[in-house]
């Protein structure tokens, strides 16, 4: 194996502007400099050239003695760095993150119609060749130079994706999960055989991967459903179609749809599970299926651990709180946070938890009957403007409540705990999500398309006086 010549540092700077003073002209100033990866050359004994390969490491990687999966991307030259800036915003952007850190590497074109061929091309091009310079040459070189997880996954657009799948199905060890984007595979009679292949060691391996194809033009299309019909519970496949592109736009949008979907269970759905209570013991066994899926030991991420300890602290459950800062600190150290929520959680252990709030939590939903004359959508305003919306779906009584700030976007508040005081009076219960303890409103029917009362708050550390508000039933939901 000959190693890695030619290293070359690709990086960019992060720059501050300084005012000197106000009639000064302003300066940028170099304050420091991210190495984003590097750019790498390996000479190959099966292809008989050398290949430029570019990686890109995680931003912490220098940093930490972690290990990461590695996706590696064909057509690298435009793939790569869109794989890897995907990545870093499914880390490290939302709240938590959507997806584990990776290595990407990315394998930059030579001879493509040689290594990729067309669908005519199999059999009578050089994709033996290529895929044995991938898993005998370069994957060796890159888990020997990095710090990897074996977790690899092959991602590919258009010949790419095609090629993936050819390596799926001649050397199916070398890679657990694929992505392939807009593969020319449903439609053409010389990839038949392929597709047959590939239903074929799903089906008789038990196979334990994941594929997702992500379709415009091109794609598995009406042969999907065969592939999932022949397909074991251990194999997950989605398929996804993106209408507004087209076959060589759709890439960039393709990588972030494919990834979200590889890595579909990688963390709760916090918009859909708001509601449920995060505890230790429901992540440590979240993570304890989700490593087996992914084939390496897959720690609960610490925003994750560290939101599930507020939202804890917020009604109450100090001990469980305690539980999950410990957790986080074993896993990811001391830090400011996790200081200020063991002090909080603790603090809430000591106090116990607040009677009513305890009864209100686990108050279950009113009857149907029972929220007849409520039914409808409600609306306040102030400076925004307050929905409460109580309704009946499946023969499910549902509640919802939004607030629509002015000039900005609506945002749901969740609705905790509804019940009917009488035939004219009822009481919900509201939280943010993020934010402690519960507003209270309890209100009275003045009329039949009028809602007046007060609201209070509890379990709020410094909770505002309460005050009085007026709902109006919605004209299209008026009685």
């Amino acid at each position: 194996m000959k190693k890695f010549l030619n290293i070359i540092i690709f990086s960019f700077s992060i720059s501050v502007f300084v005012c000197l003073n106000l009639q000064a002209q302003s300066e940028l100033h170099t304050k420091t400099q991210i190495t984003i990866g590097e750019t790498l050359s390996i000479q190959s004994k099966s292809l008989n050239e050398e290949r430029e390969i570019r990686v890109f490491l995680p931003r912490n990687y220098v940093n930490s003695n972690k290990k990461y999966p590695v996706i590696y991307t064909l057509d690298g030259e435009g793939t790569g760095s869109v794989t890897a800036n995907t990545a870093e915003f499914m880390t490290s952007y939302s709240t938590v993150p959507q997806m584990p850190e990776v290595i990407v590497v990315a394998i930059i074109n030579a001879n493509r119609n040689r290594d990729m061929p067309i669908p005519e091309g199999y059999g009578k091009a050089g994709e033996g060749k290529f895929l044995n310079f991938l898993a005998d040459e370069l994957i060796p070189a890159i888990e020997k130079k990095y710090r990897t997880q074996p977790l690899r996954i092959l991602l590919g657009h258009s010949q790419g994706g095609l090629f993936a799948h050819y390596a799926m199905t001649v050397r199916p060890e070398v890679f657990q999960w694929f992505l392939s984007i807009d593969a020319p595979l449903g439609g053409f009679a010389a990839v038949k055989p392929l597709l047959e292949k590939v239903k074929t060691i799903v089906k008789k391996t038990n196979y334990q991967g994941r594929l997702v194809s992500i379709e415009n033009l091109y794609g598995w299309r009406n042969e999907w459903q065969s592939l999932k019909d022949s397909a074991p519970k251990s194999f997950y496949a989605e398929q996804f179609v993106i209408k507004d592109e087209t076959h060589e736009t759709m890439a960039y949008k393709g990588i972030y749809e494919g990834l979200k979907r590889l890595f579909q269970d990688y963390a709760p759905n916090i918009i859909k599970d708001t509601k449920v209570i995060q505890t230790l013991a429901m992540f440590e066994e979240r993570y304890k299926t989700i490593s087996a899926a992914y084939g390496y030991q897959v720690e609960i991420p610490q925003q994750l651990l560290l939101n599930a300890a507020d939202q804890n602290i917020a009604i109450q459950h100090g001990a469980e709180a305690v539980e999950l800062v410990k957790k986080a600190v074993a896993l990811y150290g001391e830090s400011f946070r996790t200081e200020r929520e063991m002090r909080e959680a603790e603090d809430m252990v000591k106090k116990g938890r607040d009677a009513k709030l305890e009864e209100l939590m686990n108050l279950p939903p009113p009857s149907i009957d029972s929220m007849k004359a409520f039914l409808g959508t409600w609306e306040r305003k102030n400076d925004a403007i307050w929905t409460v919306t109580f309704d009946v779906r499946d023969e499910q009584f549902r509640a919802d409540s939004t607030v629509l700030p002015p000039g900005f976007e609506a945002f749901h508040l969740d609705v905790q705990f509804v019940r009917v005081l009488s035939d004219k009076k009822i009481q919900w219960g509201e939280r943010n999500g993020r934010g402690p303890g519960i507003t209270i409103y309890t209100a009275e029917l003045t009329d039949e398309n009028t809602l007046t009362g007060t609201v209070e708050r509890i379990g709020f550390i410094m909770p505002p006086p309460t005050f009085s508000f007026t709902y109006k039933r919605r004209a299209e939901t008026k009685k």
